[in-house]
């Protein structure tokens, strides 16, 4: 079994949404035998996952879930490569992807994952409204992406957001290495949050098994 890491590392001044904390790792102790290291960063630091907390004030937190909800089929989407900031289309979606089956998880390789650390990243591509409606209707249980927000970070909106989470549909952000990575359906995700308890989001190391 193969096992691909999509996760982008925890470190120190890492890039984050604007106006979300910033991500510092502090040595406090260091005496020998042992070190620790005090972590401090926001819910959607990194690689994470957005619950409905994340948008509506009474949606289910983190913990609200059981483990097993983290751990689904997955279908590789390779799209093609798009400009700043344009719209991942209900077109484009189902030119790549047939009937998912229930609860699995889509996948959205745009590549932008190679502008990480720099202002480019802040452009992605992002999830069209119609296409987000029609992922929900598909009945599919998470969309994970490789780029900041599976919304437009630069215009402001949120209607994928408001669409999936209102649904129910996990998102998981700031994925990573997903353009090396063959398409298809013979994945399981296993993309599992730090169970914070009440949290609208958490930081997750997310893995790929090639089943």
């Amino acid at each position: 079994m193969r096992v691909y890491d999509i996760s982008h590392p925890i470190e120190s001044d890492m890039l984050v949404f604007p106006g979300d904390p910033e991500v510092c790792l502090e040595t406090v102790a260091a005496s020998a035998p042992w070190r620790v290291t005090r972590v401090t960063m926001g819910s959607h630091s990194g690689t994470h996952v957005d619950a409905p907390a994340h948008f509506f004030p009474d949606g289910r937190s983190i913990t609200d879930y059981p483990a097993e909800r983290f751990v689904v089929p997955a279908i590789l989407l390779q799209l093609p490569d798009l400009a700043d900031d344009e719209a991942i289309s209900l077109a484009l979606l189902r030119q790549h992807l047939g009937s998912p089956p229930r609860g699995a998880a889509v996948l959205l390789a745009t590549g932008w994952d190679r502008y990480w650390g720099s202002d480019r990243y802040f452009v992605h591509p992002y999830l069209a409204e119609e296409a987000a409606t029609w992922l929900v209707a598909s009945g599919i249980g998470l969309v994970g992406i490789d780029a900041l927000n599976i919304d437009s970070t630069v215009q402001g909106t949120s209607h994928a957001h408001a669409c999936l989470l209102g649904a129910d549909v996990l998102i998981v952000e700031n994925l990573r290495g997903l353009r090396a990575i063959p398409a298809g359906d013979r994945y399981l995700l296993v993309c599992l949050p730090l169970p914070i308890a009440g949290a609208d989001g958490a930081p997750a190391r997310a893995v790929l098994l090639e089943r």
